[in-house]
């Protein structure tokens, strides 16, 4: 459940992003592509879980691009003059993971939830699902990433950060929590990889980290 609320927060896969202004959109050259993941899991006892993700791009319809996750949601990409939108299956959620132009500096936020889990006791556990509001910047657009041994040339480095807090009642005092990520975009692959990072400063949350890299062949 955690993996794929991380999954949804963020962020996602693009190809061949150049502007908004490209002759080709990001939709048409997008469908058609299926990609593959590595995700490293480490969660607050750092126990590590390892597991395959996969994405499927349908044939858009209605300037719409579907996706569909090997576990079988479903979600949608869009493309406007503002940016790359993502869309839940019911509309539910929508919001920009990528603003243009595409170029150092460029800022945007965007609502999301906390995956950090509260343990009291060893039977008490309580998921936290708290929203805040990320601030996302491009940092580079000529970032290398080196996959396996294979470096991956001129991608999109997107950081965001974010912060909440909240109060769970005595003999516990206010919590607080920190969400970093760090993205990387190829213009020739997608997403290369993604780097999430939940932080409290409470012994009953403590610190879990996310780690999904793309799946290269040699």
């Amino acid at each position: 459940m955690q993996s794929k609320i991380f999954y949804n927060s963020f962020i996602l896969i693009f190809f061949f992003i150049l502007s908004c202004k490209s002759e080709m959109s990001f939709l048409e050259k997008s469908q058609g592509k299926t990609l593959f993941y590595e995700v490293i899991f480490l969660d607050k006892e750092n126990k590590r879980n390892v597991y395959r993700q996969s994405l499927s791009f349908l044939s858009i319809s209605n300037n719409l691009l579907p996706v569909l996750k090997n576990d079988g949601e479903v979600f949608f990409f869009s493309q406007n003059e503002n940016g790359i939108i993502k869309k839940t299956l019911n509309n539910s959620i929508s919001k920009i993971v990528l603003a243009f132009p595409v170029e150092v500096g460029t800022k945007w936020k965007t609502n999301d939830k906390t995956t950090l889990q509260m343990k009291l006791g060893y039977d008490r556990v309580y998921n936290t699902n708290l929203p805040l509001e990320l601030e996302n910047i491009i940092e580079k657009t000529n970032d290398t990433v080196s996959i396996n041994g294979k470096k991956i040339k001129n991608c999109i480095k997107i950081s965001s950060r974010g912060m909440t807090s909240f109060n769970p009642g005595p003999p516990l005092s206010n919590i607080k929590i920190e969400v970093s990520i760090e993205t990387w975009y190829s213009r020739d692959f997608g997403i290369v990889k993604y780097i999430r990072e939940e932080t409290s400063d409470s012994e009953t949350m403590g610190k879990i980290s996310y780690d999904k890299t793309m799946i290269i062949d040699n």
